[in-house]
């Protein structure tokens, strides 16, 4: 019975999808004067003369551009996590967070990966295109970098290469460090939670993710539909849900590249009662093409017919909490079925879960290209969201620009209406969003290992 209703609530929702879902605008001065005036002594120097809405929007389409730059360092950021933790080109073992010191033995374990890369990545298509899109992505920008393939020193400069950023990238993670262990000393929760929400705001935009933050999702849900703010939800969107490419914390390289919070969220949705008959649209706000194009290609297949399987690992050595382990195990049984998962490398410590999510969850995405800082949909009021959910987004921006995109969020959802964000936001008088509950979420016996989500609502 449940599959019958299931596949005749997708039905009702792929006609409601048919409906125009809305276009992509910038965010207007009229809007942005709240913002503009609470920041008035941090703006941009751009913005500190008399401007008018032309000149506004000059700023924001530069500041767009700007942004959208940082995808290109992000993408660097993301084939040094490949680097250090994969497991698809070496058989070196991965190089754990707790132990990227300065140690020789780190550093030489660093090397002989480095090294090991430079030569998969250089033979990866000798026999024809290579399987490993990941090492294919890695080939791309390196070219892009300047590396030559057929140079008989290409494997040099690729270890050179791959070597400089991995130092940038250690150096950058070590003064994240600095700063937290500079907020802790403050002995205050919340001051650590407030560095934590900006503290990428110079780094480029990564798109690792893992299954951490969608069991956080489904925890607010939950609590935010105990105390009476959730009712069902009938549209949702993510902004910036992000790829499973190697996260240095929860990825792996064996699997193929993937996305999970679309699914996670559709399939907590459904757990909690809150999705009904025709399950909800979820639209997918990204400025990354490859999030988009990776989710459109999802999209086109399930038109076809095809499921979409997710693989799911969960690291041996991590001591994780018996609810994370409860909801790993759970992941996806409202929207698919237990598939065989892919076998780890030999000596890799993690556990593995597959699930086969069905091509009727899959053509509920909506991929649509957007900036949140400075853009939202321009939505009829029937057609706002219930929803939106944003992890590991808005620590990449400073306050004044988190502050702009929670106006955007404001824009596009209807009154009464959820935020979820695990990052703390400032609240502007004539932004019309206000903190309604909060969320701790730890993941493990690791006390820096959780998520604190705050349920911003639509007032």
């Amino acid at each position: 019975m449940r599959r019958r209703d299931f596949i005749a609530g997708a039905l009702a929702c792929a006609r409601l999808r048919a409906q125009p879902s809305g276009r992509p605008e910038y965010l207007p001065l009229a809007d942005a004067r709240p913002v503009l005036e609470d920041f008035k002594d941090e703006l941009p120097s751009a913005l500190k003369a008399p401007f008018d809405a032309a000149a506004w929007l000059q700023w924001e389409t530069a500041r767009d551009r700007e942004i959208r730059s940082r995808l290109e360092q992000g993408d660097a950021d993301s084939i040094v996590n490949l680097v250090l933790y994969g497991t698809s080109f070496t058989a070196h073992p991965r190089l754990t967070p707790e132990g990227a010191g300065d140690s020789e033995a780190t550093g030489r374990l660093i090397v002989a990966r480095i090294q090991d890369f430079a030569k998969a990545v250089l033979h990866a298509d000798q026999n024809g295109p290579g399987q490993n899109e990941r090492l294919r992505f890695a080939r791309a920008w390196l070219k892009q970098s300047g590396i030559n393939f057929a140079d008989p020193d290409a494997e040099k400069r690729i270890a050179v290469l791959l070597l400089e950023n991995t130092r940038r990238v250690l150096r950058e993670q070590q003064s994240y460090s600095s700063a937290i262990d500079a907020a802790k000393q403050h002995d205050s929760a919340g001051n650590v939670f407030v560095t934590r929400s900006s503290l990428y705001r110079d780094r480029g935009l990564s798109l690792d993710t893992s299954f951490r933050p969608c069991y956080g999702i489904e925890r607010a849900l939950d609590e935010s539909r105990r105390a009476g703010l959730l009712g069902e939800i009938r549209r949702a969107a993510i902004v910036g849900p992000g790829l499973d490419f190697t996260d240095k914390r929860s990825g792996y390289d064996f699997y193929p590249v993937q996305t999970l919070q679309p699914f996670a969220l559709i399939d907590s949705l459904r757990r909690l009662r809150l999705a009904g008959p025709s399950l909800p649209a979820v639209a997918i706000l990204d400025l990354s093409s490859r999030v988009l194009d990776h989710v459109r290609a999802a999209v086109a297949r399930a038109q076809r017919g095809s499921v979409y399987t997710v693989q799911i690992p969960l690291a041996q050595d991590t001591r994780w909490l018996a609810q994370t382990t409860s909801y790993w195990r759970r992941f996806g049984s409202e929207i698919g079925a237990m598939a065989p998962a892919l076998s780890a490398p030999a000596g890799t410590k993690v556990d593995m879960r597959a699930v086969r999510i069905r091509s009727e969850a899959v053509r509920l995405l909506q991929p649509q290209d957007l900036n949140v800082v400075l853009q939202r949909l321009k939505l009829e009021q029937d057609r706002k969201f219930d929803l939106i959910v944003a992890t590991n987004i808005f620590l990449y921006y400073e306050p004044f620009e988190q502050a702009l995109a929670l106006q955007n969020a404001a824009a596009m959802l209807r009154k009464g209406a959820l935020l979820l964000s695990n990052n703390a936001l400032p609240e502007v008088h004539g932004v019309p969003m206000r903190a309604a509950g909060e969320t701790s979420v730890p993941y493990s016996d690791d006390p820096d290992d959780g998520d604190h989500v705050v349920w911003y609502q639509r007032t």
